[in-house]
């Protein structure tokens, strides 16, 4: 009798000893197909990812091209003349917003204004040392304006215009 009890005792150990590897099996077999939807998920996130980072990288040196802080030329020839084109920068945008003060508005905005009280500069952008663009509006109508920058022995800085344009009256409509 007591040999027959530890037979279905090995037998019944067996048969669960079984069944748990079965299900280990299962439950493992689960677990990789898991494992490599999310490792396809994230593959296919990444590669997303590194198509956006690269196409961001084209477009700021596409947009950086035309700037003076990207120029070593133009800060080389500032920095032989003594000039800091950090400062210069920032120098050169506070002038040109200043003249917006003068009665009549920027004295080198070539339009009269004819949607507001006068035309006023927006926003500058030193595209090298000798060369700015700016945008102005009178608050109905916008342009833009190329300015050239002049560096005087005096150690001021006069601006004379390049080229203007004033957008078409319709083109917002």
């Amino acid at each position: 009798m007591k040999r027959q009890l530890f037979l279905y005792l090995f037998l019944l150990t067996a048969l669960v000893l079984l069944f748990f590897v079965v299900n280990m099996k299962k439950e493992l077999k689960h677990r990789d197909v898991k494992i490599e939807k999310l490792e396809n998920r994230l593959t296919s996130k990444v590669q997303k990812y590194q198509d956006t980072i690269g196409q961001l990288r084209i477009d700021v040196m596409e947009k950086s091209s035309f700037s003076l802080a990207d120029d070593p030329y133009a800060i080389e020839y500032l920095y032989k003349e003594g000039i800091d084109y950090k400062t210069l920068t920032q120098h050169i945008q506070d002038q040109l917003i200043d003249l917006n003060l003068k009665k009549g508005g920027n004295p080198l905005i070539p339009y009269d204004p004819m949607g507001g009280d006068r035309m006023m500069i927006n926003s500058v952008k030193m595209l090298n040392h000798k060369w700015v663009i700016a945008d102005f509006t009178d608050g109905k109508y916008w342009g833009q304006i190329l300015i050239k920058v002049f560096y005087n022995d005096d150690k001021t800085i006069s601006f004379e215009l390049a080229e203007s344009f004033l957008y078409p009256f319709d083109v917002t409509k």
